[in-house]
């Protein structure tokens, strides 16, 4: 019997983590009283060390992987956990965070409806007042900003343009046709979460925000740097110009726009030195953004579907997978 060969699993769920072993194995713990046995559980591990022996302890079985060459990527390391995932649903999440109660049966419950393509959990932050949010939820608006809310407590399901990648699920089928994420978002890979929902707007998908299917994020620290430093700060305003060019063109709408916003909130920080240090990194991070965009993106938009010779392997791998 292959691989293959054993019964598909209903769900899937991936987790990639990097030098961070105590959240990974916080995470797994959570996993294995929420989740039913029959749920499939890949692990990509890119440490230096594996921790294999310590993943395996816990008594859940999880095919681990580990795999140094994905160091520093998340897309890619999981483009390889999709190698390996047979479920129909097949679920991110961070290492760092720690399932609710009920979390498997609401993603379940969100995919009953066969419309629906991708759903973005709640991603508690334990910070007084998220459970309301006065914007409307995940959505992309003309002037290229995305709104957030994914902490909030709506009163039910909420239709949206994107999710947070710390707790996003999809159909299998859809990530074989996409050929699943991008792969060349950088650093901190802001914005790869949200391309992959953009591009399932693209081919006619719908997400839906899923309140119940609910997750404490406990972060842990970055390997380098802190969670908002100037690192961070540059790779998001890069990767988000690449974001909008992808989608709209370079010719999109939304990218003028958006850079006028990010300036304007340069000019408005209070003192001098704080506010030509702001400056500085906008405009660091806008004319790093304009280079990339014009290497990663067209005129028009992008093709949602992947066709380069990574993309096909996903794709046949999760094909495969569906029998």
């Amino acid at each position: 019997m292959t691989f293959f060969d054993t019964p598909r699993p209903r769900l899937t769920v991936c987790i990639v983590t990097f030098e961070r072993t105590p959240f990974l194995l916080r995470c797994l713990t959570s996993i294995r009283s929420e989740l039913t046995a029959d749920t499939q559980v890949v692990v990509v591990d890119a440490s230096a060390v594996s921790a294999e022996q310590d993943v395996q302890a816990l008594g859940r079985p999880v095919d681990y992987i580990h795999d140094t060459s994905v160091a520093g990527w998340m897309t890619r390391a999981r483009n390889r956990a999709l190698l390996s995932a047979r479920g129909e649903i097949i679920t991110f999440l961070d290492d760092d965070v720690v399932l609710r109660p009920g979390w498997q049966s609401a993603v379940l419950t969100a995919f009953a409806d066969p419309s629906v393509d991708a759903v973005a959990g709640r991603t508690c932050n334990g910070l007084p007042g998220e459970e309301t949010y006065a914007p409307p939820i995940g959505r992309l608006l003309d002037d290229g900003s995305l709104t957030e809310g994914f902490a909030s407590l709506p009163d039910g399901q909420v239709d949206v343009d994107h999710g947070i990648g710390a707790n996003m699920s999809f159909r299998a089928s859809t990530l074989a046709r996409l050929g699943g994420f991008r792969d060349d978002y950088p650093g901190t890979a802001i914005r790869e979460d949200t391309d992959l929902y953009l591009r399932i707007r693209a081919i006619g998908g719908r997400a839906v925000f899923s309140p119940d299917a609910a997750v404490d994020h406990l972060p842990a620290p970055h390997v380098k740097g802190a969670r908002f430093d100037t690192r961070y700060k540059l790779y998001g305003r890069r990767n988000h110009m690449v974001l909008l060019a992808r989608e709209g063109g370079i010719r999109s709408r939304r990218l003028a726009p958006w850079i006028a916003a990010q300036l304007r909130s340069a000019a408005q920080v209070p003192g001098l030195v704080r506010k030509l240090q702001r400056f500085g990194v906008t405009v660091l991070g806008i004319g790093w953004g304009a280079l990339a965009m014009l290497r990663q993106a067209r005129w028009n938009p992008l093709p949602p579907e992947r066709t380069d010779a990574a993309g096909r392997e996903i794709r046949a791998a999760l094909t495969r997978a569906a029998g």
